[in-house]
């Protein structure tokens, strides 16, 4: 181990969007030989980083010229208490909310499998030597992720706490709804199919063309906008970043597009990601003319989950987010969080001092 560190050289220059091309070049050689998840392939962050068009520094770890860890950081300036201000690192995110509405999950450095834990040990050692940043934001994280970076600072804030929720595939023999789901869920799967089925004929399919994914594309907008509308959280398919975006990693052989129809008109789409052995729900579009005791959610995912478990996919992963449903459909957990690191200062003292007394006063 001692004999990798001593080769493991780290650097970080400032780049942009512009650099674009040279960048996925060497990210997609690394891509194949590491085990990132979806949301560090090129086909998801490149489309991002193309379209965010905001400069940034590129953390680069090399052994004998041969790059082996990527990350890209964003920097911000905020104001601490309403008086001091301070400098933001985010990793793989601008930590601007209409940017980063395409939201990251996973979130790591890209390093190459080989290395790992020597690669991580450096890029550490590298960043927590850096004078520019005040605090350091990263999420959503997994435990190994989030273990990597607790080195950075003994002073850390949970940002955002949440559990992610899949299906492993594997543990099924041969039935998802009799081994997995309880008895109400089944209830209410079996009740919405039989609610839908008076109405008229069901179909259902997995939309993998490019074209026919874009000609979906119009649907799923309305249906979503209609959603989320007059709420706190409006659609992303207002946001123009969002929708290029979008648009982008919808087109890659990696996504799909599940759509149910009755009489042969879209009822409901889920957006999902395939990438190795997993699948990745992204989104999720439903018509508003039905409600109550139809579930087209719950329906929808045991059709795609029975869908994917017989084409030998390992896990159906449901991504962060602590709803009723997930948990309903799912048979395992993890936890999956954003997580501020910061420098000891008496201003972030104070801040998080009273951090800790509105959470008890909200409690």
């Amino acid at each position: 181990m001692q004999r990798i560190q001593e080769m493991i050289k780290v650097e970080m220059t400032y780049s942009s969007a512009n650099c674009a091309n040279e960048l996925e070049i060497i990210w997609l050689d690394l891509q194949r030989r590491s085990n990132c998840h979806y949301f560090l392939t090129w086909d998801w962050f490149g489309a991002w980083l193309q379209q965010v068009k905001q400069p940034f520094y590129l953390l680069k770890a090399t052994i004998n010229n041969q790059v082996m860890a990527l990350a890209v950081i964003f920097e911000k300036e905020r104001k601490v208490l309403g008086l001091r201000s301070t400098t933001q690192w985010w990793l793989n995110r601008t930590g601007e909310e209409a940017l980063d509405q395409s939201w990251i999950e996973y979130n790591d450095f890209l390093i190459d499998k080989k290395y790992e834990y020597e690669l991580r040990h450096a890029l550490m050692l590298f960043l927590s030597k850096q004078d520019k940043w005040s605090e350091f934001i990263a999420g959503m994280l997994s435990n190994k992720a989030e273990e990597t970076l607790d080195v950075l600072s003994n002073n850390k804030r949970n940002i955002i706490e949440d559990f992610g929720y899949q299906v492993n595939l594997q543990d099924i023999n041969t039935s998802y709804k009799s081994e997995v789901l309880s008895r109400n869920t089944r209830q209410k799967i079996n009740q919405t199919q039989r609610l839908l089925s008076q109405k008229g004929y069901l179909s259902f399919r997995v939309v993998t063309l490019p074209k026919e994914k874009l000609q979906t594309l119009n649907s799923v907008r309305a249906f979503h906008i209609n959603k989320w509308k007059n709420t706190p959280t409006p659609s992303g398919f207002e946001n123009p970043t969002f929708v290029s975006c979008f648009k982008a990693q919808l087109l890659n052989k990696h996504s799909e597009i599940a759509e149910l129809t009755l009489n042969d008109k879209p009822i409901a789409y889920l957006i999902n990601y395939l990438y190795k052995d997993r699948v990745y729900f992204y989104l999720s579009a439903f018509s508003n003319e039905f409600e109550g005791k139809v579930k087209l959610g719950m329906y929808l995912h045991s059709l795609a989950i029975e869908h994917y478990r017989e084409r030998n996919l390992k896990y159906y992963d449901f991504l962060a987010g602590k709803s009723r449903y997930k948990q309903s459909l799912s048979n395992s957990e993890y936890a999956h969080n954003m997580c501020g690191y910061y420098k000891s200062s008496l201003v972030f003292s104070i801040e998080s001092t009273l951090r800790i007394i509105k959470g008890r006063l909200d409690h």
